[in-house]
């Protein structure tokens, strides 16, 4: 039996959070490393991918270990945030993300962009990622 999981659907709207993290589990599955713009690095495509999971009871074997975080003393993610939603700090597991990202801030800045008749899109973190370009 699989059980799809959207890529998008938001489950805790005061954490803006869902309620599986896609990036966390293709880092674990060693697809890439979480980056300081908290978005999964690939080195083929960099944060530039979108990411869903399928939930599975099939008997599988493991393959993949986590990457190695290559982002080292880049912060052009960090800099170029019009709201500087970044701390600039590494993923570390045993952190909560709130510790690296302020959510909110992105969201009100999307919010900000919709009310002055604009689209409410930003991905200037995405854009300036040099892996993947």
């Amino acid at each position: 039996m699989a059980l799809p999981v959207p890529a998008s659907e938001r489950f805790d709207d005061e954490r803006i959070c869902a309620v599986f993290s896609h990036k966390l589990t293709a880092n674990l599955a060693g697809l890439g490393w979480i980056g300081k713009s908290c978005l999964l690095i690939t080195p083929e495509n960099g944060p530039r991918v979108r990411w869903t999971t399928i939930l599975t009871n099939a008997p599988l074997t493991p393959t993949g270990k986590p990457m190695k975080n290559l982002c080292g003393d880049c912060r052009k993610c960090v800099d170029i945030c019009p709201v500087k939603a970044f701390t600039g700090s590494n993923f570390s597991e045993d952190e909560d993300r709130d510790v690296r990202y302020d959510a909110r801030k992105c969201e009100l800045y999307l919010e900000n962009l919709e009310k002055q008749g604009k689209l409410p899109v930003c991905g200037l973190c995405i854009y300036n990622c040099p892996f993947g370009k």
